[in-house]
């Protein structure tokens, strides 16, 4: 409390100017607020596939059509998921987090009011588009929060806390919507969402700070309009400067998340989550059907066997963060580096990919041998016991494998992080999508070990590249940056330099590219 107060006295003498010496003005009780209100927000981007999936037999049922057309909206919902974040992640990155999710969660609530009253098949196809549209640019706009508040040496944790309000959707989801299918019918499915959407909504109009850097700076300057909030005391030392932000002018290019794909440490990271988020969607998509099958539960106990899988992404989440943390101090003193947690590192001139995958390849092996594992047990209709118990295995280390490599990303595209987000989404959902359309197909001809293992052995395919990119991902960087600032200003896309500030960082890079060699 005591360094607050200082804090806030040494913030009182320079009212006019922005303060470049912090990273973030925001208080650390003022970051958790914020990450677990995002992530609250993010939250529905997931829960509202997953929840929707007990009640596919019974929409099909009461709106006298088949089950395979009711699958139709769960295909169009990945479609819309995968390209919309495209467009929500760059306008956030330029224009602001909060007028985003302000609109976001009003399209939400909105198509969840239509979907509970709707009757017909058209209409739930076409609110299940509005409702993926409405949504799921959040969870790029999440990512985009962390990087605007949390410096490089914090950042674990806060995507850990992040991924624990985010990873728990695919648990939940399926034991909530059966309850509700069960106690109250489909329709109580969409008015739960409609509320509790409506509940964030409020929070974010009246207690969500813009954090976007193109917009206020480091939580300094003043937020103006929409960017302000109605009672600003709530977040007393925030916007304490006068001086009107600088945003970047232009209308948002969403291709801008393709090209980042053109960059070979975010391909190899993107690529990665895409292959890992589609193995566990495989693992999850096909968890009940093959219980019922081979085990013979009912429909309640169905709903019940995704917690283990939800509980250890839950815990693996907050201990990922940590451990994240811990490892970016051991590599920063290995390097002979000092951890800057006021102004926060240059990461240019940190070695992020060795501190962010220095335990990675212990969970991601974990991951693997479970994977398998859990396939064969279940083809040979072993005790339940021991599948559940590898579901939890597996719901920890991949978890651990998502924050992990979500933070490496984030680090990698500190300007543009919530676009970054927007790309990983994009590949992620198209692998999903694909996946999933042949999945069952599979399991039919070959059965659940033999997929899984086929699966596990494309998962392992990723181990190379990022090897590579643990190894050479600094050097690529730092060479990236310094052909960036060899070229003249006036074709550097992401704002001016000034000579002597480039100067200074050419030489910076140098030195460092110099010294890693040596070390060699």
């Amino acid at each position: 409390m005591a360094k607050e107060n200082v804090f806030e006295s040494s913030r009182a003498t320079i009212p006019d100017t922005p303060s470049p010496e912090y990273f973030s003005v925001f208080t650390k009780g003022q970051k958790h607020w914020i990450v677990a209100l995002i992530a609250f927000t993010a939250w529905f981007s997931t829960v509202s596939s997953f929840v929707y999936y007990p009640a596919i037999v019974t929409l099909a049922a009461d709106l006298k059509t088949t089950v395979e057309r009711i699958n139709l909206t769960v295909t169009s919902y990945l479609i819309v998921s995968g390209i919309i974040p495209s467009i929500t992640g760059t306008f956030a990155d330029v224009y602001g987090r909060r007028p985003l999710c302000i609109v976001s969660l009003a399209v939400y609530l909105t198509s969840n009011i239509g979907l509970a009253f709707q009757n017909s098949f058209p209409a739930l196809f076409l609110l299940r588009m509005l409702q993926s549209a409405g949504i799921s640019g959040t969870f790029a706009i999440a990512y985009g929060v962390v990087a605007d508040i949390a410096n490089p040496s914090e950042r674990g944790s806060f995507v850990g806390f992040l991924s624990f309000g985010t990873n728990t959707a695919p648990s939940l989801g399926p034991l909530i919507g059966g309850l509700l299918t069960d106690r109250l019918g489909w329709r109580a499915i969409f008015w739960f969402l409609a509320i509790a959407s409506g509940v964030c909504l409020a929070a974010t109009i009246f207690a969500l700070p813009e954090s976007g850097r193109n917009v206020v700076g480091n939580g300094s300057i003043q937020a103006l309009g929409v960017y302000r909030l109605p009672f600003p005391r709530m977040f007393p030392g925030i916007g304490r400067c006068q001086k009107s932000s600088k945003n970047r002018q232009g209308v948002p290019n969403p291709l801008i998340c393709i090209y980042r794909l053109l960059r070979r440490d975010t391909a190899i990271i993107v690529t990665c989550i895409g292959v890992l988020y589609m193995i566990n969607s495989c693992l999850q998509a096909s968890l009940s059907t093959l219980f019922v099958e081979n085990y013979h539960f009912t429909g309640s106990q169905a709903g019940l066997i995704y917690l283990p899988s939800g509980i250890g992404c839950a815990i693996t989440a907050i201990f990922t963060g940590r451990l994240l943390d811990r490892d970016y101090r051991l590599t920063a003193r290995s390097h002979g580096l000092v951890v800057d947690r006021v102004r926060g590192d240059d990461l240019l001139l940190f070695p992020i990919e060795l501190a962010r995958l220095r335990s990675f390849f212990y969970a991601f092996g974990t991951a693997m041998v479970a994977i398998v594992g859990y396939g064969w047990l279940v083809q040979v209709k072993f005790h339940p016991a021991l599948p559940l118990v590898l579901q939890f295995i597996i719901g920890s280390t991949i978890q651990c494998c998502f924050t992990t490599l979500n933070t490496l990303l984030v680090d990698l595209n500190p300007q543009s992080p919530s676009t970054a987000q927007a790309s990983c989404n994009l590949v992620r959902c198209v692998l999903a999508a694909a996946s999933l359309a042949v999945l069952q197909t599979i399991i039919d001809n070959i059965g659940p070990g033999w997929c899984f293992t086929i699966l596990t052995g494309l998962c392992t395919m990723c181990l190379p590249p990022l090897i590579i990119l643990r190894c050479r991902g600094w050097g690529w960087r730092r060479q990236r940056d310094l052909e960036k600032l060899r070229r003249p200003a006036s074709e550097n896309i992401n704002g001016t330099t000034g000579p002597q500030a480039t100067l200074t960082r050419r030489q910076s890079l140098t030195r460092s590219m110099e010294g890693s060699q040596r070390n060699r």
